[in-house]
């Protein structure tokens, strides 16, 4: 591996050992902003560094890009994928926090550590040792543990002034352009023509279900569930409502946080907005 003396930077190694401690242990026990803010200083020293070590040819790009995409990653514009993941039962999350920009000053210090041969003379079994480790810490500080909670009892209401039939047909257009939007990235979703359920492969879960108003009567209260709520339908030719019973999200499994009004505002955002604007 070429020029992979460079991962023997003390820095580097100091870094990356900050990285696994907070992640693994300190953010488990404190998890507060602090830790946050430590993730992110030694994040972007160890990760920009970490690849120039490997690529050297690439070290300004690789530093540059690890800025451009740590500023996306923090805003807004980062929260479709966020979602898109999330619906897939694969949990990523991240907190819009603009002074985290000051965690910046990292990659500009990496990238002036990496020209120096500040190096620990080590042998080279250690030194892919080290390959292995940075590896296993980028992935986890990328996917940190995380649990899927449900939010009980929220009996929420969201009121429309068009038909019950109308609601149905726009929840499932909604449904629908989510569902298309999955099987961009990765073509599998199935569906099950039986029983008008979307689901990912491989998996029971309920994406999406289409209604059929046809078999259904006026007075009939819907009720049914997916992967990420549990909703209530109700109407009639004038007017109609959803009343939110319960919420999925997926959350940090050692932040103590409650995450009940966040999972109500996806939903709202993800559901009830888009039925609204539907046209």
């Amino acid at each position: 591996m070429r020029n992979n003396h460079k991962i023997s930077n003390p820095i580097f190694i100091f870094c990356l050992s900050i990285l696994i401690l907070n992640d693994w242990y300190f953010k488990t026990i404190f998890h507060n902003g602090i830790t946050g803010k430590l993730s992110d200083f030694a994040g972007l020293f160890a990760f920009p560094f970490f690849l120039s070590a490997l690529f050297p040819s690439k070290t300004l790009k690789i530093h540059i890009w690890t800025g451009i995409l740590f500023i996306i990653w923090k805003s807004a514009f980062s929260q479709p994928i966020i979602d898109l993941f999330n619906n897939l039962n694969i949990p990523i999350n991240r907190t819009i926090d603009f002074t985290d920009s000051i965690a910046l000053i990292s990659i500009f210090a990496s990238y002036f550590a990496i020209k120096s041969d500040f190096t620990l003379n080590i042998k080279p079994i250690l030194v892919r040792l080290l390959v292995v480790i940075s590896c296993l810490a980028f992935m986890a500080t990328t996917l940190p543990p995380r649990t899927k909670r449900k939010f009980l009892n929220i009996e929420k209401e969201y009121a429309f002034p068009f038909s019950k039939r109308e609601l149905v047909s726009r929840l499932n257009m909604v449904q629908i352009k989510e569902v298309r939007e999955f099987n961009k990235f990765n073509g599998l979703v199935d569906f099950n023509s039986e029983t008008n359920v979307f689901h990912y492969h491989g998996w029971t879960d309920t994406l999406a279900i289409l209604l059929d108003y046809q078999k259904i009567k006026d007075e009939d209260t819907i009720q049914f569930k997916t992967t990420f709520a549990e909703i209530l339908i109700t109407g009639n030719d004038t007017n109609s409502k959803i009343k939110l019973l319960s919420v999925y999200k997926f959350v940090p499994k050692f932040k103590d946080k409650d995450y009940r009004n966040i999972a109500i505002k996806q939903f709202e955002k993800r559901i009830i907005k888009k039925i609204k604007n539907y046209r």
